[in-house]
């Protein structure tokens, strides 16, 4: 009887509650929540020096019985000469299947996978990262593994051979795919020749050696030019004495990076086309962009989420996506890249006769968000984002720790996810129009097409041809991904 009862009182207060939301409100969409409060965590929380200068963000985390650690080197392509290009794909895949000093290669990697865990590297721009995750009671030998690997590499010349191998066969299939092509043909009239656009060749691949990688790892590969980022389940103090372990141990070398020019040319506006017998055109309409350190970066952002970076709400996709039917992918982008202006662009992936029509719809686009203010409705909904997803840099015990790392090694304010929220809110319509009369430049427009000429050319009923309309017109002659030279 009292179960009954008290069933009986469940039901009547989950009805109770229903009653009262379904007086409050008569539709789903205007229920209303209290706004989301996230207040994200402080770098100086987590931060330790190590040994010789070894910097950390360190995190424990004692939900699950696992450790993630990465070093984040600050190293990278960008410091490669163009007789050595490629030595930055090679690195990342000898550096652990080139086996240590006391450990092959395959030793590495099977001890790993018995364990469980992960161990991978990879080579960036401007950083590289050695990442691994172990259980946390085999946490003493995955780090014996990780610093091994991270400070005595041999790179074997076994292993430099299959690389080298894989590295050329991809090579051969580097003009094959039209977004690719498209994507590097941009940022080559972008930035000119530059260490941002070098491309390795089968002569530059083959002539690296194990000494090469010796040279660069010896040159980069140091306590004061890496940051470690941990999370898991460990004590600090202990990681940290653990980690000493092998820092005191590791030396520290002066080092003087490569002097890299910021001065990139100014490419005549017009079309600039690739041709390649496909019955789509892919476009990109654009030009270089600015820095993530500018102080216009959070008006820049909410201007392109609102003009093509907002997926189906974005003006770009609504116009070209939805009421033209011309295409699946489209909108707008700024990309970023750490010391350098990154693009922006408009693309668009879209029938061969029909690459006209959807470059004239992105270019109205482009003049409409700079002559006209946008709506509160769409302010609201690109504040939102943004607000909203701001908690997705901290989805992660590991990702918080490698983001505050890269805000140290970038030289970004520590403070730059408290005052984030802010300079989001911070933004108007009117700082919007500002921005996007500021940063896009209609008098620099590169519009780069990979396509079919013929069908591109001729255009559509909506927009006949010729491409001339949009500016005058530069044919781009492809090189041969393995030699470097103009393909006949």
């Amino acid at each position: 009887m009292k179960r009954l009862k008290a069933a009986i009182l469940t039901l009547f207060l989950v009805l109770s509650s229903f009653g009262l939301v379904s007086a409050q409100v008569g539709r789903p969409e205007d229920l209303r929540f209290p706004p989301l409060k996230f207040e994200p965590p402080n770098p100086a929380g987590f931060r330790m020096v190590l040994a010789n200068g070894l910097r950390a963000y360190i995190r424990e985390v004692r939900e699950l019985p696992i450790v993630n650690i990465t070093a984040i080197i600050n190293t990278g392509s960008l410091y490669l000469p163009k007789e050595k290009a490629g030595l930055d794909s090679l690195l990342s895949q000898c550096l652990i299947k080139g086996g240590t000093k006391t450990r092959t290669g395959s030793e590495i990697e099977e001890r790993i996978d018995f364990l469980g865990g992960t161990l991978n590297f990879s080579v960036g721009e401007r950083t590289a990262t050695l990442s691994m995750s172990v259980l946390s009671k085999d946490l003493d030998e995955g780090l014996a593994l990780f610093f091994d690997v991270l400070m005595n590499p041999e790179f074997r010349e076994d292993s430099l051979k299959l690389a080298r191998g894989r590295i050329i066969e991809q090579m051969r299939s580097a003009n094959d795919s039209p977004s690719l092509v498209l994507n590097r043909e941009f940022q080559k009239v972008l930035y000119g020749e530059h260490p941002l656009t070098y491309q390795a060749t089968k002569a530059t691949v083959e002539g690296l050696t194990q000494a090469d990688l010796k040279a660069f790892h010896g040159q980069y590969f140091f306590p004061k030019n890496i940051i470690l980022a941990a999370a898991g389940d460990f004590s600090r103090e202990q990681l940290k004495n653990k980690i000493n372990k092998y820092a005191s141990r590791w030396s520290n070398r002066s080092l003087s990076f490569p002097a890299v020019s910021k001065n990139f040319p100014e490419p005549e506006p017009g079309v600039y086309f690739v041709q390649k017998k496909i019955n789509q055109g892919y476009v990109s309409v654009g030009h270089l962009g600015l820095e993530d350190t500018n102080p216009d970066y959070f008006a820049v952002q909410v201007m392109n989420f609102i003009l093509g970076g907002g997926s189906f709400t974005s003006r770009i996709t609504s116009k070209v996506r939805s009421d033209e039917g011309l295409a699946y992918n489209t909108g707008s982008r700024f990309t970023y890249r750490w010391g350098f202006p990154g693009t922006f662009s408009g693309y668009v992936q879209t029938k061969s006769e029909t690459v006209g029509y959807a470059i004239s719809l992105i270019l109205n686009e482009f003049d409409r968000i700079r002559k006209e203010p946008v709506s509160e409705a769409e302010m609201e909904t690109a504040i939102n984002y943004y607000l909203e997803s701001f908690a997705d840099f901290f989805q992660s015990p590991i990702n918080t720790m490698v983001n505050f790392a890269n805000l140290e090694l970038q030289g970004k304010p520590m403070n730059y996810y408290a005052t984030y929220l802010d300079k989001v809110r911070a933004v108007t319509r009117e700082k919007v129009m500002e921005a996007a009369k500021k940063y896009i430049r209609p008098d620099k427009m590169v519009i780069m097409i990979v396509g079919d000429w013929e069908p591109c050319n001729r255009g559509s009923d909506k927009w006949p041809g010729p491409l001339e309309r949009l500016g005058k017109v530069h044919r781009i002659k492809l090189l041969d991904p393995l030699t470097g030279q103009l393909v006949e």
